[in-house]
């Protein structure tokens, strides 16, 4: 495992690619803060004002919440939680979720996308599985290879999907939609709801059940208003067509971001279980050095001021990395001597000083006894 802490920007661009699971959430520390299963494969740089982010397994990312996040790569399942920044995916290999962003832009994932409370556009160019959604702004959803279920949709949508199709849109003036797919569709929508609906069913079958509307008709082609009329409704599927009223619902799939989050818990404990096992080793060490230093103080906030600063980061010079190579076809870095502590357990000693779980004159103490 590693862990790692950087200054970084809030609205710093953030591109990230890796080979394993990726979770991200935004936070409101001006840091990031990476933890990895494999250090070795671990890279980061910063270059022309975006932090670029390489892993070869499972990775936990806490970044400050309005970062502009790209993920160019994830070969896993991937998950983003709380980015009010610019968020941009261009390759998913597994399941993507996301949950209260300001808006995304997907191109394309292999297997299921579910969200919640996005609050502008979701836009996605190929979903591979299922697509289910709840409390959005405008859903464009151009290729959907499963079922398709949107509740609680204010704005538009558009969505082709290769099977079964259940859309809810809780705006009484419903807004432009066009809906295709190779089964069935229902849409739900307001008791007041206004709209002007155009139908089409393979399978002849279309029942309309709203808008002061009660039709059901073994008709392939069929066209009415709801209410008053409004934007064109345009619903065309392989199956049947249901239009009727009902209320927001949040769907079946909310137990997905309960399992996501004990999924990341359990990550951390695993991790903070592996620190409490290494700091004993440490600390028998200590008992058995009887180390007396003078300047423990200065020494150690010497060296906790120089990893936590963000004058740094602020104006780094082009190209700077922060202890790792980033070679697209870079190799493992080559084992050193135990003469000094790694880099990934200074790193730890000065986390844990940060986070007041260690005093400083502890913190020296422990850089001293990994160093010998």
């Amino acid at each position: 495992m590693k862990q790692t802490i950087i200054p970084m920007k809030n609205d710093a661009r953030l591109v990230v690619r890796t080979s394993g699971d990726l979770f991200i959430e935004g936070g409101e520390e001006p840091q990031l803060a990476a933890t990895v299963e494999d250090g070795e494969s671990f890279r980061m740089k910063d270059e022309d004002g975006a932090v670029y982010l390489h892993a070869n397994s499972d990775t936990k990312l806490k970044v400050p919440a309005g970062v502009n996040l790209v993920l160019e790569r994830v070969s896993g399942d991937a998950s983003i939680l709380a980015i009010s920044g610019k968020v941009e995916v261009q390759k998913v290999g597994g399941d993507l979720h996301f949950q209260k962003l300001n808006g995304i832009s997907v191109d394309s994932i292999g297997g299921d996308c579910v969200f919640k409370e996005v609050s502008g556009t979701v836009e996605i160019r190929r979903v591979g599985g299922d697509l289910d959604g709840f409390k959005a702004q405008d859903v464009l959803a151009r290729s959907v290879g499963g079922d398709a279920e949107l509740s609680s949709v204010q704005g538009k949508v558009q969505v082709s999907a290769g099977g079964d199709a259940h859309i809810q849109i809780i705006d009484a003036a419903v807004s432009e939609t066009n809906v295709r797919t190779g089964g069935a569709i229902e849409l739900v929508v307001m008791e007041n709801a206004a709209a002007n609906l155009s139908l089409e069913s393979d399978s002849e079958k279309i029942s309309v059940h709203a808008g002061g509307q009660l039709l059901d008709v073994k008709e392939r082609d069929y066209v009415l208003p709801l209410g008053l009329g409004g934007a064109a409704v345009r619903l065309s599927a392989g199956g049947e067509i249901k239009v009727r009223e009902g209320k927001e619902a949040m769907g079946e799939f909310s137990f997905v971001f309960d399992d996501l989050e004990d999924t990341w818990r359990d990550f951390g404990r695993e991790i903070e279980e592996k620190i409490r096992q290494s700091m004993k080793g440490v600390n028998h060490s200590l008992r058995h050095a009887g180390w007396e230093a003078s300047n423990a103080m200065r020494h150690a906030a010497d060296k906790v001021e120089g990893f936590t600063r963000t004058d740094d980061f602020g104006h780094r010079s082009e190209g700077k990395v922060y202890g790792f190579g980033f070679e697209p076809n870079a190799s493992a870095p080559a084992a050193k001597e135990k003469k000094a502590a790694s880099d990934e357990e200074r790193m730890l000693v000065l986390k844990m000083l940060q986070d007041k779980k260690i005093s400083v004159e502890e913190a020296e103490k422990l850089l001293q006894a990994l160093e010998g």
